[in-house]
């Protein structure tokens, strides 16, 4: 998993996904005047330029930030409970990331079915998620041994 993870990582690297204010407010549909207000006000923030461009560049954190304060303001939240409903959804979303970053140890075939390792249960046992083709994700505890040589088997 860790090598899977390390090659999307540098195929998808979020980081380098940089927007001018006019490309941000046309996937948005935020205008240039209001992403400019935002920015004043501190709800947005434009990165800082290395290089001699005056214009300013957004990132795409800030793209997906923009994106739900404009459908906050759309449901007719003010500006700044856009801004507080954003914030609180971007919360849930880093623990949700560091979920997945730290706690998914990786992927296994159990029984024909894919299986998520979910790392540590406790001292002895791991949990993994069964995920069928169609109907509910179960849960089973394997010896962590057996959870380790299964999804080392499956990442072959």
């Amino acid at each position: 998993m860790a090598e899977f993870t390390k090659q999307v990582r540098e195929t998808f690297d979020f980081h380098r996904l940089v927007f001018r204010i006019g490309e941000l407010g046309t996937m948005t549909g935020v205008s240039a005047r209001q992403l400019r207000y935002w920015e004043k006000k501190g709800f947005i923030t434009s990165q800082e330029r290395t290089d001699e461009q005056q214009a300013r560049v957004y990132t795409f954190k800030t793209l997906i930030k923009v994106s739900m304060m404009k459908h906050f303001l759309d449901m007719g939240f003010t500006l700044t409970a856009a801004e507080h409903q954003s914030t609180a959804r971007e919360q849930r979303v880093k623990y949700i990331h560091r979920f997945i970053s730290t706690g998914l140890q990786g992927l296994a075939n159990i029984d024909g079915q894919m299986a998520l390792n979910l790392g540590a249960f406790d001292d002895q046992q791991t949990l993994m998620a069964l995920l069928p083709d169609d109907g509910p994700i179960t849960y089973r505890l394997l010896p962590n041994a057996e959870a380790q040589r299964l999804t080392d088997e499956t990442e072959e």
